[in-house]
């Protein structure tokens, strides 16, 4: 017994990996037994069915917002075991990973009591969340600012070469998981810089400075390398080339704000946008290229940034946007706050920069509600830089540590309990799920996983992978082979891809007989090539051909899809209800 409490009280290098591999794998293993793993939206359940080769033409690494080598890197594994879904896989691992570099990082700078609290906090606030509603933007700058962080560090103050490496690969394969979040991380990294070459500078390390640079460049050479890599790769191929142009136009307008038809009805009528066509487009109903071109699509797009622009945002909206959300509460900011407070009791100069560093994450807060992208996997992102930066930041007070060691000892294990306390209640799954039949499951699904883009802490508990599912609307889609299903984006982008447990495949060629009518796919050469397959040249005009259906809950998108018909194409055009199943509606369109 004596020698096992010398081994893990025992301070050193090996001990330190000791203890950061083990508290995260621990807390890893713990999440995987009593919580329900899923993906937060559901870009990831897409990408994860492009890869799997779920659209008949095997496996693709195009992953569409994710970098193609990552795709690349990713096949082998799929060849090796096809049933399991290695992109959530590797999402968790390089999660797991960065949690465990900067774990080590924090035994390695700081007292014992206070390294542990802050690693616990990171575990039960950040990484619970990225475990258990996996999104790969949240994965992205997890490993971007966790690598990046533990990279600088090994830079300024160790000499510990195999980290310095593993630490920017970390924060290579973040870059190619969502290369855009290297903007937000940035912001924290241009602190610890000015920091860090200050003292240098005081101290006329000149040859130490210009060793970090070239280092740092080749880091930050590399990712844009692979950006760049990626933008050509893709650019090869005409099909992939014309998907990446008709998506950047297609995002112009159903991710920015809406402000009605009303707002820009002169402009958009010059470009022959009707009403129920501006509807269209801002349901995802856009299935149809010759109405909704690309170029049309740019134009909207355009339309609606110069309004945008002309009318502004006021204080008095963002502050307003900035208390519906209800941030304050987030853990996540709880856990910032409280950090910050932390150093101005604790630390003598420090903690300015800290405060600093909250700064920073507030101007990336503003900036966003500026522009009206308030999203929480944005949100989550700032606030784990803040939190990472402030880690970082964070020095020893010698005084402290000798006059109230045990006094810190105590408060930092009081304070250890309250977290996983907190955290135990997470372990507690949400039972209502056995209450639930296939009718009501979509009900269930939709209460609280709908708003995909808003944080509710309801989604850690609720359980999706147990229970009843929608599986006769599957069994009606897979055996009706002789029929095609198109599924409104609205109806069930959100809500039936929890049907399918995130660590397992679709079957290959699943998608052989139906799509989402529109979304993220839309011009996707996988799904150009089912459509052609099917002899299907424009999903919303084909509507009304024999055995072509739509599954659509929604009675006034159905209703907005009829006319469009009735405006572009068939006068006559109206819905007939086939069936209804699962609590789903599937319509017959047809023409009198």
């Amino acid at each position: 017994m004596e020698r096992i409490k010398r081994i893990l009280f025992a301070s050193g290098r090996k001990n330190n990996w000791l203890w950061a591999i083990g508290l995260n794998l621990v807390f890893l293993i713990s999440i995987l037994l009593f919580c329900d793993i899923k993906y937060e939206v559901s870009d990831d359940f897409v990408m994860s069915t492009i890869i799997s080769g779920a659209y008949g033409n095997g496996y693709n690494p195009h992953l569409m917002f994710i970098n193609i080598l990552w795709g690349y890197f990713l096949l082998p594994f799929y060849y090796f075991l096809p049933s399991i879904s290695w992109y959530l896989i590797a999402q968790l691992l390089l999660c797991f990973l960065s949690f465990t570099v900067v774990s080590y990082m924090l035994l390695e700078r700081l007292e014992r009591p206070i390294a542990f609290l802050f690693i616990v906090i990171l575990l039960t606030i950040f990484a619970d969340d990225a475990y258990i509603l996996v999104q790969f933007t949240k994965t992205a700058m997890i490993a971007v600012m966790g690598g990046g962080i533990v990279f600088l560090w090994v830079l300024f103050y160790e000499k510990f070469r195999p980290l310095l490496i593993g630490a920017g690969l970390i924060c290579l394969a973040g870059t190619l998981v969502r290369f855009m979040t290297i903007y937000i991380a940035g912001g924290f990294f241009i602190i610890i810089l000015i920091v860090e070459f200050w003292k240098l500078l005081r101290n006329k390390n000149y040859r130490k400075i210009v060793r970090i640079m070239i280092s740092g460049g080749v880091l930050i050479c590399t990712a844009v390398g692979m950006k760049a890599a990626d933008t050509y790769i893709y650019n090869l191929d005409e099909e992939y080339a014309f998907y990446k142009e008709y998506n950047i136009a297609r995002a112009s307008v159903t991710d920015a704000s809406d402000y009605g038809y009303w707002a820009y009805e002169e402009e958009l009528k010059k470009i022959g946008v009707s009403e129920n066509d501006y509807k269209m487009m801002r349901s995802w109903s856009f299935g149809d290229n010759d109405v909704f071109s690309a170029e049309k699509l740019e134009k909207t797009g355009n339309i609606i940034d110069d309004y945008k622009e002309e009318r502004g945002i006021s204080k008095e909206a963002i502050l307003e946007s900035f208390q519906t959300r209800g941030i304050i509460g987030y853990p996540i900011c709880i856990a910032c706050v409280g950090m910050i407070f932390a150093s101005i009791i604790l630390l003598k100069k420090e903690w300015v920069l800290n405060i600093l560093c909250l700064a920073v994450g507030g101007l990336y807060l503003l900036y966003f509600f500026a522009i009206e992208r308030t999203l929480y996997r944005i949100e989550y992102g700032i606030f784990l830089g803040i939190f990472l930066c402030v880690l970082f930041l964070w020095k020893k007070n010698k005084d402290i540590a000798k006059t109230y060691f045990v006094e810190m000892n105590k408060i930092c294990a009081i304070f250890i309990l309250v977290c996983f306390a907190i955290e135990s209640v997470i372990y507690i799954p949400d039972r209502s799920y056995q209450d639930n039949t296939s009718d009501t499951r979509r009900e269930y699904i939709e209460n609280v996983f709908n708003n995909s883009w808003d944080y509710d802490a309801r989604k850690y508990r609720k359980v999706v992978n147990k229970g009843s599912k929608c599986e006769n609307l599957i069994k009606e889609i897979t055996e009706n082979e002789e029929n095609f299903y198109f599924l409104d984006f609205n109806t069930t982008i959100q809500i039936l891809y929890y049907d399918w447990n995130p660590f397992y495949t679709l079957p290959e060629g699943f998608y052989d007989n139906n799509l989402y009518l529109a979304g993220i796919m839309s011009n996707f050469p996988d799904y150009n090539r089912v459509l052609k397959n099917n002899d299907i040249e424009s999903p919303l005009k084909d509507l009304i051909k024999e055995n072509v259906y739509i599954i659509d809950s929604d009675s006034k998108n159905l209703e907005e899809k009829v006319d469009f018909l009735r405006e572009h194409y068939y006068p006559e055009a109206y819905a007939e209800l086939y069936k209804e199943v699962d609590g789903y509606q599937i319509w017959k369109i047809c023409r009198e």
